[in-house]
């Protein structure tokens, strides 16, 4: 794989009120970049927390767009600026990402973009090889989870988002486990909580697809309890790593208002 980094230029972001555990220091800042693989250039945007200092390896979050939306739209949307970690908000082309039917490209290009893009993160970045991260709004969600579908030994653990679950997501999956939180609403118009088919292809339930998961993760049994009068948390028992679900009653198809802290707490970042 033809690998070309290219140079960086620097934008500093509306600074976050800083949550009381970080030290004074830098405020948030957002850089973006090009990297160039096989040929072609690939754009990213990176957010280093309030305090980023390089005296200690930062987790890793990355946080992939929906289709026809953007990196910078997934970075003031999701509000991922305010967690503890270096945030890493890709670019699809053509504003999608693959497996999905209407992706410019195949899911081995996108694969090796999110290798390429976390290789030069670790150049550029004190990180924590141990917490690296994916997350995802609709087709960027179905996208996290084929990272945790392929690549499960780099991405540790995964959290969809209102996500696309197209078939082709979990063809040649490994049978490692990986860490998974899954947020959906009930009432989404776009992306059915229960399935269904766009552009020509199906796409598969939230339920089976966590029973999928479930299986493969080694899980026994689950619970639910209610959060609030909108939200109700599944957690499965006795995984080899955990599983957990937040279905939003009467959610439609946005990054909903609980999903960053549920991340934040997932990760914990």
């Amino acid at each position: 794989m033809l690998v070309t980094l290219l140079l960086l230029t620097g934008c500093t972001a509306p600074v976050e009120e800083p949550v009381a555990s970080r030290s004074v220091g830098a405020p948030q800042k957002t850089v973006t970049g090009t990297v160039s693989v096989d040929g072609r250039d690939r754009t990213f945007r990176v957010s280093t927390p309030a305090g980023f200092h390089r005296g200690r390896q930062w987790p890793v979050v990355f946080a992939f767009h929906g289709w026809r939306e953007s990196a910078e739209t997934m970075e003031q949307v999701s509000g991922l600026d305010s967690v503890n970690a270096i945030v890493v908000y890709p670019e699809g082309v053509e504003q999608a990402w693959a497996p999905a039917p209407y992706a410019a490209t195949s899911g081995e290009e996108d694969l090796g973009f999110a290798r390429v893009l976390l290789d030069h993160v670790r150049d550029e970045y004190p990180v924590d090889g141990s917490r690296i991260f994916a997350t995802g709004f609709s087709n960027g969600g179905g996208f996290a989870a084929y990272l945790g579908c392929h690549l499960p030994e780099t991405f540790h653990a995964v959290a969809p988002v209102g996500a696309a679950y197209y078939e082709a997501i979990h063809l040649g999956c490994t049978t490692e486990p990986v860490a998974r939180l899954d947020i959906h609403g009930t009432d989404d118009r776009t992306i059915h909580y229960y399935g269904g088919t766009r552009h020509g292809e199906r796409y598969e339930p939230v339920p089976v697809v966590l029973d999928r998961v479930a299986e493969n993760n080694g899980c026994t049994r689950s619970t639910m309890t209610r959060r609030s009068q909108d939200v109700i948390v599944q957690h499965w028992q006795g995984c080899r790593l955990p599983l957990v679900h937040v279905r939003v009653g009467g959610g439609a198809h946005v990054w909903p208002k609980e999903a960053t802290a549920e991340l934040r707490a997932f990760f914990g970042v």
